[in-house]
């Protein structure tokens, strides 16, 4: 072997040696950021309505899927002016960071516009997804595009919805986003802004400005994850189950298959994706006092979580959010570690109501009417399945308490003791 061979060989060897240890040196010090971010938010998700859920799915020894996320804290979500917050000033706290009056989405007080997470996500070249198993122009999915300081009007959502810079996946219900000057009663259409002065429908023009409008989950299915065009599924109300926990039936398509369709259509931008899962039917439920649909509520959004962490993959972030609790819904009694079901909903063995709530309308699905003599009144006694109020209401209202926040991955580690719920929105900031 010649000098000037060795030399080379050794001058090789050396510049091998260089850059492996300069890759190992990059992998060990440089923070790298989860390809998949996927936030799930919820209302009622408080330790108190997730063990009576546990118990009504399987009794004392069952487990939730969010039992088997590692990192938790109680996040405190007051509102600005308001020590119990309501949704949008919840949401807004969880979508923007800050803590705002009650009433305003995405708006602080005075009057500066917050970007949401969502906007975020986008500005870095991320994917990004929203899905809900309410209306797109729910208040708590209006908090990722809209500005306001009256949450009220999904009308008002929508003209922005329609003004914004679209999302690659949005699904929901469609809400005031398929009303039109044609078909909206007097008094109750849309703004102008929304409709342009040619009177063509706003949803025409997301579509020929290369926006994918589907109406049905099967033509969800059906679309290409390929292809780079947003896509705006529009569900009618009967055809998503909300209380339905299982995946790939496609005769009741569930909130789960919604995460996993989102997921495969995020996945494919190279820059990673951030989704958004919001729930809003465990309020509704329980501003109803129906416990039963609570519950079964809470374990599709379970089921749902656990979809995404099977889709998403190992390294993903995902976190699962509390923004507000309703209805002040308690377990009452001795149930026997055994008892689920109907046992749990049904009267205790004390002959008491198992399930109280604070207040509401109470949910009594049957009446038992004790016989009485001849000319006196009947009186009407509560039924086994009986969920009385103490305090009788329309609907339920908001509950002071902290909420639950769970999650796995890269970044969740930072969930720890008490934090405000604003926290929320800086964890997922950093890691974008």
């Amino acid at each position: 072997m010649t000098m000037k061979l060795r030399n080379r060989l050794i001058a090789l060897v050396c510049l091998m040696l260089f850059l492996a240890l300069g890759a190992a040196l990059f992998l060990t010090t440089t923070i790298r950021k989860p390809f998949a971010v996927i936030l799930f938010l919820g209302d009622n998700i408080n330790p108190s309505a997730l063990t009576a859920t546990r118990l009504f799915a399987g009794g004392a020894d069952a487990r939730l899927q969010l039992e088997d996320l590692p990192n938790a804290a109680l996040c405190r979500n007051a509102a600005r002016d308001f020590s119990v917050p309501e949704s949008a000033s919840a949401s807004t706290a969880i979508a923007a960071g800050m803590r705002v009056n009650r009433g305003s989405l995405c708006m602080d007080p005075g009057g500066t516009k917050l970007p949401s997470l969502l906007e975020d996500a986008a500005a870095r070249g991320r994917s990004t997804g929203l899905i809900t198993t309410g209306s797109i122009t729910g208040t708590t999915s209006a908090a990722y595009y809209a500005k306001t300081i009256n949450a009220d009007d999904p009308s008002d959502f929508a003209s922005q919805f329609f003004h914004h810079a679209p999302f690659d996946y949005v699904v929901g219900q469609g809400g005031a986003l398929d009303a039109s000057p044609t078909n909206a009663a007097p008094g109750n259409s849309p703004s102008n802004a929304k409709t342009p002065a040619n009177g063509e429908p706003p949803l025409e023009r997301l579509t020929k400005s290369g926006v994918v409008v589907t109406r049905s989950m099967a033509e969800l299915e059906n679309q290409p994850f390929w292809k780079s065009s947003p896509v705006l599924g529009i569900l009618p109300p009967s055809q998503l189950s909300l209380t339905h926990p299982g995946e790939g039936d496609p005769e009741t398509p569930s909130l789960a298959d919604l995460v996993r369709l989102a997921i495969t259509h995020l996945q494919a931008n190279r820059g990673g994706y951030l989704l958004v899962v919001d729930d809003p039917s465990i309020a509704e439920a329980a501003s109803h006092n129906n416990a039963e649909s609570m519950f079964k509520r809470i374990l599709a959004f379970d089921q749902a979580v656990a979809t995404a962490r099977r889709y998403a993959g190992e390294d993903a972030l995902i976190l699962v959010v509390g923004r507000q609790n309703i209805g002040g819904l308690q377990l009452n009694g001795y149930p026997f570690s055994g008892d689920k079901g109907v046992a749990i909903l049904s009267m205790s063995a004390e002959g008491t109501p198992s399930l109280c709530w604070a207040t509401g309308p109470g949910f009594a699905p049957e009446t038992n009417i004790a016989p009485a003599p001849t000319n006196q009144t009947r009186l009407q006694a509560p039924g086994i399945l009986s969920q009385p109020s103490a305090y009788p209401l329309p609907l339920g209202l908001g509950v002071a308490g902290d909420v639950l926040s769970l999650g796995v991955g890269p970044g969740s580690e930072k969930l720890r003791g008490f934090i405000p719920l604003t926290d929320i929105h800086q964890f997922i900031f950093q890691e974008l």
